[in-house]
């Protein structure tokens, strides 16, 4: 799936933010805590409750889902949970060469995978809030027609 169809469903990615938190808490809970635990369990916690509200606001297609204000809170949780799920990655990183376990490990990867799916909805959300669009309105390509003439032939401007 391109970038451009992900554009126009941007819903694709709520099963996945979900599912990756479920198993974020259950891999970060087996292993014990250790130092700043409490904040893995304390943003897990939240990412969790919020995924669980999303998905259901989203798939019992609630009103106010359609509009233009819901763009700007997807857009805010998805930038706050990127960045926590950026320094959970960073504390898991930490104990595994501390102290190497497996269930970190796995916790790692699927905190890069957090990283990743909230940053791309980020950038979703973002490019559906600001309307860009990926074509040039310049006109001076080669193949760009003449500019459109306000004055009709024979009178000059200036």
């Amino acid at each position: 799936m391109g970038y451009q169809e992900m554009k126009e469903m941007p819903q694709v990615l709520k099963p996945a933010i979900l599912l990756l938190t479920l198993l974020q808490i259950i891999f970060m809970a087996s292993p014990g805590l250790r130092g700043w635990g409490w904040f893995i369990c304390l943003t897990s916690i939240l990412e969790f409750i919020t995924a669980i509200g999303v998905f259901a606001a989203v798939f019992f297609d609630l009103l106010f889902t359609k509009s233009g204000q819901w763009v700007l809170i997807e857009l805010g949780y998805s930038a706050v949970f990127c960045v926590c799920s950026a320094l959970n990655t960073i504390y898991y990183f930490c104990n595994i060469f501390y102290h190497f376990n497996f269930w970190f490990l796995l916790a790692t990867i699927v905190s890069v995978l957090l990283v990743l799916a909230y940053g791309l909805n980020t950038l979703v959300n973002w490019t559906a809030r600001s309307g860009t669009s990926t074509t040039s309105s310049t006109g001076n390509q080669a193949t760009a027609g003449p500019p459109p003439s306000a004055y009709p032939a024979g009178v000059n401007p200036a």
